[in-house]
């Protein structure tokens, strides 16, 4: 066996070590050890409240059980952002996408693969959780209840508004892609309607996003939440994040680009 083939055997095996560090834990794990083990394991349990530094030595189980949190759900949680590397970093405020010029369907892509599908993932892991949250602690915590509408509203509208892009308006595109080819009147007049449409989505969401945040208080964890609201808090926060920076890659990349090409065209 050569050196190169052995060197390339250990990038491999340290690869998929990596990919499935959190694979076979369970609560009876040091904290220790899932922080060494996954990257963000450690930014992901201070985000709800749990200081890996100050429980470096105990188990996950124990730490919980002091907490009156479920150390089931906490891991389950763990091993799912795990697996898209980290939620909260998939939609950093300052970092910006890469450069595909007037690649339209590069853009749709993007989006799709980065903001559309872990978008509906966490829409649907908070409408999961908020309705159990809200009856359990909804006469607790006002605040639950004060947001409720709102969210509601934003459910209902990023439904929509993730299924006209990915069903609608992306593959309608589709059709500005050749240059040189003349875009039909009727095609035109379509593309428009869309855009029009997802302007003035946008504008709702990011009002209903200010609202939620509002009548949810900063959707600050009281001291004794428990765990499921903690990750609900968090889940709503990072979508938050992740719509922002997806509307405003839409408004300065893809929107423009598209009124380009049919001025053009």
């Amino acid at each position: 066996m050569t050196i190169f083939l052995l060197v390339d055997l250990i990038k491999k095996h340290i690869t998929m070590s990596n990919n499935h560090s959190l694979k076979g834990m369970t609560p009876d794990a040091t904290i220790g050890q899932i922080v060494s083990a996954e990257k963000n394991a450690g930014e992901l349990l201070s985000s709800i409240g749990l200081s890996p530094k100050n429980h470096q030595s105990e188990t996950l189980r124990s730490v919980c059980q002091q907490k009156k949190w479920s150390e089931v759900e906490v891991l389950k949680w763990l091993k799912k952002n795990q697996q898209h590397n980290g939620a909260q970093k998939n939609a950093k405020d300052k970092e910006e996408p890469p450069d595909f010029g007037k690649n339209l369907q590069k853009w749709c892509k993007y989006l799709e693969q980065h903001f559309l599908t872990r978008n509906t993932e966490l829409l649907d892991d908070i409408n999961r959780d908020f309705p159990r949250v809200h009856k359990i602690h909804g006469n607790q915590y006002e605040w639950l209840k004060n947001m409720q509408w709102y969210l509601d509203k934003l459910e209902e509208k990023l439904n929509y508004y993730f299924y006209f892009q990915r069903q609608k308006l992306f593959p309608l595109l589709e059709s500005l892609k050749d240059p040189k080819k003349k875009v039909l009147h009727g095609t035109i007049k379509k593309v428009n309607s869309g855009i029009e449409i997802i302007e003035d989505d946008q504008n709702t969401i990011l009002e209903l996003i200010d609202a939620i945040e509002e009548k949810g208080q900063g959707l600050k964890n009281p001291e004794d939440a428990c765990s499921t609201l903690r990750i609900l808090n968090y889940n709503v926060k990072t979508l938050f994040s992740s719509l922002r920076k997806q509307i405003e890659i839409e408004r300065e990349h893809l929107i423009p680009l598209v009124k380009q090409k049919l001025e053009s065209g």
